[in-house]
């Protein structure tokens, strides 16, 4: 019996310290669900300003590049009005925004003389280059390659339009970089 006893006890006491470990790991996650929701509430919400490149009408560093059709381009290569996206195969949204890049260079004015593909991470990803080739010209460098450094890129998927050498819209998401694009299309056209 006096085992019987003490085994309650003891399971009582590991119950008890048990529950307050749970209720020490609950409060953190807490903590950490309004440290978080308040870090997303500091991101910058002006869709013209995504925060992963050179802000909105700064004047793009001059670069030259290798395509991966072997020939150098530079951003006067481009035209006047670039479309441009930077891609890591490493990144999940990379892969879900490049269906929609795809789709809205396919059918740009000027085609994929007016498009540039940046695709980061050294070897490329073939499905990335293919998927682009057709619609883009791609460039596959290093992270923190000579590109991004001109548009100054800091994280993945990162779109831009420039306009005469400045960036016009810059964005982590597509949607608002398309529909700036598309508006000053249609008025011009």
């Amino acid at each position: 019996m006096p085992y019987l006893v003490v085994s309650v006890a003891l399971f009582g006491l590991l119950t008890a310290v048990n529950l307050l470990l749970t209720i020490g790991v609950v409060r953190r996650l807490r903590e950490q669900t309004t440290e978080l929701a308040d870090l997303r509430s500091r991101a910058p919400l002006d869709p013209m300003g995504g925060g992963t490149s050179l802000p909105v009408g700064a004047t793009v560093a001059p670069f030259e590049a290798a395509t991966v059709d072997g020939r150098t381009v530079a951003l006067a290569s481009f035209g006047e009005r670039p479309l441009i996206g930077f891609f890591s195969p490493s990144c999940t949204p990379c892969g879900e925004r490049l269906p929609g890049f795809v789709r809205h260079a396919a059918g740009r004015p000027g085609g994929r003389d007016t498009v540039l593909a940046v695709v980061a991470g050294g070897g490329g990803d073939d499905g990335y280059v293919r998927d682009l080739d057709a619609v883009a010209t791609v460039v596959v460098e290093p992270e923190l390659g000579p590109v991004q450094k001109a548009f100054g890129v800091t994280g993945y998927p990162s779109f831009l339009l420039v306009r005469d050498g400045a960036i016009e819209v810059t964005d982590h998401d597509l949607a608002p970089v398309l529909e700036r694009d598309t508006a000053v299309a249609s008025a011009a056209g």
